[in-house]
């Protein structure tokens, strides 16, 4: 592309006229050049154009719906990139995670959020290993990303049309409108009938049992097969095991002479996992491998919500969640036992920098932390 620097590499964008790709007119995105329609995609010298980035160029052009001029078509990049409304993607993440996540997974790639303005978000999409087949590269990704934020732009259009909403927002119906004071009583909504996953008409439709949350059944199956939740409520199903070392203990005593800091009134519970010496199994990063012994202990308080933690805390260790074997973040030793991304009080004293009390917010927090490992009373 003689006759034109790199607006990429320098940082600033090249000028309208003077397209890299001949096609006499540029669109310009986040400084990255992209072709017009009818572009030919043949590189050309553009005569008279030695200094390029020393001009000054016009704005860039509105991008109004969804990948309505997605950037850089040839650009170095552009085919990982995608551009997208906030509230589009901010719908997306939202209300269809499972379905973002199903085609992250069928895809292997990561979406990322690479920048912004006021009004858009720049997505950019990286390959994850092993690469997807038949040396197709992100195309696919980009194309079923492209699908799916369209559908989801066509359906809140919908939605705003149908029932006046914008984000969720329901504006106040004007006097003596139906179903506003005064009024006549409004008439029946149909029954919902459009699967939140597919946004298409339910075909053999399936209703959760905790939650009365209805999709296609092809559709729940294959959002369960990613996670055991409920796409619309995040409700977890099913029974979640970890790859904890299976020869572990649990034991329990308590000391009702040991107060802890912000719980004077009760004594404490004193928790100890124990662990023998084993070999990693091939649920494990290293199968084969040993890994040492270890010994933990953890203190909650002797009181009604510290017994209910108690509770959901042997139910994790049960479902073999609490441990794994990797790396320690505290030593950095690899092939050890660590734990698992539930957190443990191991200190009765020094707050939170020294993972003891007092703590006032930690039984609540660790109780979500269960919660996204499926570990509830129910």
């Amino acid at each position: 592309m003689s006759g034109c620097g790199d607006p990429k590499r320098s940082g600033v964008p090249v000028p309208a006229g003077c397209c890299p790709w001949g096609c006499a007119q540029l669109w310009v995105f986040w400084g990255v050049p992209a072709r017009s329609p009818g572009c030919s995609g043949v590189p050309v010298p553009v005569p008279g154009c030695p200094a390029c980035p020393a001009l000054t160029p016009p704005g860039p052009p509105a991008v109004s719906l969804v990948l309505s001029r997605m950037s850089g078509c040839g650009a170095p990049g552009a085919k990982s990139r995608v551009t997208v409304p906030k509230r589009v993607w901010e719908f997306v993440t939202r209300e269809r995670a499972a379905r973002l996540a199903l085609l992250a997974q069928e895809a292997r790639v990561r979406i990322l959020v690479d920048g912004e303005t006021p009004e858009l978000y720049v997505l950019q999409l990286c390959a994850t290993p092993p690469a997807p087949p038949g040396g197709a590269g992100l195309c696919p990704a980009r194309k079923a990303l492209k699908a799916l934020l369209k559908e989801t732009e066509k359906e809140l259009k919908k939605r705003s049309q149908r029932h006046g909403e914008v984000l969720g927002a329901r504006p106040e119906p004007p006097a003596g409108a139906a179903g506003s004071p005064g009024a006549g009583p409004a008439r029946d909504e149909e029954p919902e009938r459009q699967c939140p996953i597919c946004l298409g008409e339910m075909r053999g439709p399936r209703t959760l049992e905790r939650c009365r949350h209805s999709f296609c059944g092809e559709c729940i199956a294959r959002a369960l097969q990613v996670r055991s939740a409920c796409p619309v409520c995040g409700r977890f199903y099913g029974q979640l095991v970890g790859n904890q070392p299976p020869d572990g203990r649990m034991l329990v005593t308590r000391d009702a002479a040991l107060p802890l800091p912000g719980y004077e009134a009760f004594g404490t519970i004193i928790i100890q996992y124990v662990f023998p010496p084993g070999v990693q199994g091939v649920e494990h990063p290293n199968p084969g491998v040993r890994y040492p012994g270890t010994t933990r202990v953890a203190y909650l308080p002797d009181c009604p919500e510290g017994n209910k933690v108690l509770g959901l805390f042997r139910k994790a260790f049960a479902q073999r969640l609490t441990f794994t074997v990797g790396t320690s973040l505290t030593t950095g030793r690899a092939n050890v036992i660590t734990w698992n991304d539930i957190h443990h009080k191991t200190n009765c004293t020094g707050g939170p920098q020294l993972f003891g009390y007092p703590d006032p917010t930690y039984l609540a927090r660790v109780q979500e932390e269960l919660r996204a490992k499926g570990i509830t009373e129910d």
